[in-house]
């Protein structure tokens, strides 16, 4: 998208700050792609997204406070329209299943 406009806007969110850096890292190499935020629990996802209104989330499911499922969940109540992709080394079939009903 030249010229830096209608770049998608992506909030990161993951506890390890390690992993939040390296998906910043990767994400820099797209140029219609602005990470406009990170964010380490699903309580502070749920306060950024409200605020920053990204296009589209990076959410980890694992994490303290409130897990990753359970903020996508009030994420989409507030903004129906952002895209929300659960990124997890879960396997377990409950998890995707509440993931993907999220």
């Amino acid at each position: 998208m030249p010229g830096g406009e209608n770049k998608i806007r992506v909030l990161i969110v993951d506890d390890v700050a390690e992993t939040r850096e390296n998906i910043r890292k990767l994400l820099q190499f797209e140029n219609d792609l602005e990470v406009i935020g990170a964010a380490n629990s699903g309580r502070q996802a749920v306060e950024q997204a409200r605020s920053l209104k990204p296009d589209v989330v990076l959410m980890d499911i694992n994490m303290p406070d409130m897990d990753g499922i359970t903020a996508t969940e009030l994420i989409r109540q507030s903004n129906p329209a952002v895209q929300i992709v659960i990124l997890s080394v879960q396997g377990d079939p409950n998890y995707m299943r509440r993931a993907m009903l999220a």
